[in-house]
């Protein structure tokens, strides 16, 4: 699974909008035994020299939870299909520069996925890289995704009447690895902001739909779920194109 699920996405060209579908692209890199700092170094390097503009911009995040702890993941901003007929890498020097500056440092490296930005099943998604994600990759049942849908939009509509504060930003794997796969990115200021804050999900459901209906549309959600997965991300900025100025 882990290999399947290239987040994510993660994230975060929402300053993009657009009619046609928002992609990212997304790989994970294993740094060797040792080599963290120097694959760091390697990738700030890099970055500075080939993405610094919004054309070839690169987000990098460090897992620091979850099954790929210590693995780094480099994804895209948003873009349209077409963006990826003229690849970033084939700007002069790239491919050279990142086999002796990254690679060396580089026990192994997933191949790439394609992540569709979901802005129905989104709600109040953030509009800049957050400091940190939690991730909830789901992969779904044979012919369950219409139900798990269907709560989904029930719980937005449902936040939406109470004025919720949560966050959350959805994705749908396009292409690459095997499965139906989805993404949900929670933001966060820090670890702090795992604790309860404000109406839970549960009180917000009940008080939109009572609690017969919310302990339906709860059940529904999980019922649709063959399993999923969890993580978090460090956004790295030191690693990352600048944000684009105003």
């Amino acid at each position: 699974m882990q290999r399947i699920i290239m987040a994510i996405l993660v994230v975060v060209g929402f300053l993009l909008a657009q009619d046609n579908p928002l992609i990212i692209r997304s790989n994970y890199l294993v740094p060797k035994a040792g080599h963290a700092d120097k694959l760091e170094k390697g990738l700030k390097d890099h970055t500075d020299r080939f993405h610094q503009s919004e054309q070839h911009a690169i987000n990098t995040w460090q897992v620091v939870a979850g099954n790929r702890t210590g693995q780094y993941l480099r994804t895209t901003r948003h873009r349209d299909w077409a963006d990826f007929d003229n690849p970033i890498e084939n700007l002069p020097g790239d491919q050279a520069h990142w086999e002796r500056a990254v690679a060396p440092h580089v026990e192994s490296m997933a191949g790439n996925v394609y992540w569709r930005f979901v802005p129905n099943l989104s709600y109040n998604p953030p509009q800049v890289p957050p400091k940190m994600f939690s991730v909830w990759y789901v992969q779904y049942k044979s012919g369950a995704w219409v139900a798990h849908r269907d709560a989904l939009l029930k719980i937005i509509e449902a936040r939406k009447e109470n004025n919720s504060t949560a966050q959350v930003a959805a994705y749908a794997k396009a292409v690459g690895g095997e499965g139906r796969y989805y993404a949900f990115l929670n933001p966060m200021d820090g670890w702090a902001d795992m604790n309860p804050d404000g109406m839970s999900l549960w009180e917000t459901l009940v008080a939109s739909y009572g609690e017969e209906e919310a302990s339906s549309i709860l059940g529904a959600r999980s019922g649709a779920v063959e399993r999923y997965e969890s993580e978090v991300l460090l956004f790295r900025q030191d690693m990352s194109t600048p944000p684009a100025e105003e």
